[in-house]
């Protein structure tokens, strides 16, 4: 049997709307993929962000601390 090219054409364009549609489909993926992308980066920048002001409240605080630690031993010291 042998195949003519009326059927190697007819073979061909019935995968092309299959191609299509994984084509769609990968390009659909990697569009999702790249805005979970984007959206974790910018839910990282918030976080560290976040962190660095948490980080500056907890060093104003422990100073705080530390000087009414301080201030209390300069008083027992003197006594």
């Amino acid at each position: 049997m042998e195949i003519n090219p009326g059927q190697i054409l007819s073979i061909a364009l019935a995968s092309v709307p299959t191609m299509l549609t994984v084509l769609m489909g990968i390009l659909i993926n990697n569009s999702r993929l790249s805005d979970v992308n984007l959206r974790i980066n910018d839910l990282r920048s918030h976080m560290d962000s976040r962190f660095d002001e948490m980080r500056n409240v907890w060093q104003s605080e422990l100073h705080r601390v530390e000087e009414v630690l301080d201030a209390r031993l300069k008083h027992l010291e003197e006594r």
